[in-house]
């Protein structure tokens, strides 16, 4: 019988060893905005700890998340100076394939999902895999515009007066909200629209800027441009008229942003056999909240 021999190793090499063991579980995705491929490594146990910390401040904890997501991916062709760079060019289309990819890396099971069937009202349980979610159809359109994301705007004129330019909001853009937040207001916006921003900034991050009366070039001195999502242009449409908060609500010229989001969804097999319907789509999924569900243990 040989000796067992033992090798003194510091707890930096295991860790090391165990990183190494990680990478061969990575995921690869598309990104449709910045139209390149990412390789996302699963996280480990000291970083789900820590992600646990933050969980007091919403803008810790998404900074802190950001950070994590950075150090995970490896992208092909495009080279970031930093996790701040990382933010001020990552598209909410791009972030939800990136989750998506460090959601597959790290866990076997989704958090657990009760759904109901829209045709005999059949309620089932299911726990599915990851990468069940998505599908050869979920990435419907990538950008396709000779600017970059980030300086591409679209004029519409909601009424004569009033002109809004629209473009593809990023990760920064989110955080000046999320900093203008309370706590409280963040964890009432997830329980209400299982987003941390409610639908009206949702709406305002997709404004790059508002003019109000048209310029002309005799008359720039009466053009008001509104461009600082926080302090300025939230609280206008907070306080418009409501007949023009409507129209401004109700603008379908954002709708042009829609097919570059990625569509995330399961196929479920109705468990009635009596179901005329058999199979349906189940689409009400979204891969941060599902991540943030699966790490920090809100349920299993």
């Amino acid at each position: 019988m040989l000796n067992e021999i033992k090798i003194p190793v510091s707890k930096s090499d295991a860790i090391s060893a165990l990183n190494l063991l990680a990478g061969t579980r990575e995921v690869e995705v598309e990104l449709p905005i910045l139209r390149t491929k990412a390789r996302v490594t699963p996280i480990l146990g000291g970083e789900e700890l820590k992600l646990h910390t933050m969980r007091t401040s919403g803008k810790a904890f998404i900074k802190e998340f950001n950070k994590l997501l950075f150090n995970h991916c490896t992208f092909d062709g495009v080279q970031f100076e930093g996790v701040e760079d990382f933010e001020r060019n990552l598209s909410p289309a791009d972030k939800s394939m990136l989750v998506y990819a460090l959601l597959d890396s790290t866990f076997t099971k989704l958090p657990e999902k009760v759904i109901t069937c829209p045709s005999c009202g059949q309620v089932d349980n299911h726990s599915p895999k990851p990468s069940d979610i998505f599908h050869t159809d979920s990435i419907k359109k990538v950008w396709d515009h000779s600017e970059e994301f980030v300086d591409f705007e679209i004029e519409s004129k909601i009424i004569p007066g009033l002109t809004v330019f629209y473009g593809i909001p990023t990760e920064e853009d989110s955080l000046k909200i999320i900093e203008s937040k309370e706590n409280s207001d963040l964890r009432n916006s997830v329980s209400e629209n299982d987003n941390i921003l409610n639908s009206l900034e949702v709406f305002s991050i997709y404004i790059k800027k508002i003019i109000i009366a048209n310029p002309t070039k005799e008359d720039k001195e009466n053009c008001i441009i509104l461009t600082d999502k926080t302090s300025e242009i939230i609280p206008t449409i907070q306080d418009m008229p409501l007949d023009l908060k409507s129209k401004l609500l109700e603008d379908e010229t954002i709708n042009q942003f829609a097919d570059y989001v990625p569509s995330f969804y399961l196929n479920i097999n109705c468990s009635n056999l009596n179901c005329e319907l058999k199979t349906f789509k189940w689409d009400n999924i979204n891969p941060e909240q599902d991540f943030f569900r699966k790490a920090l243990s809100v349920y299993n």
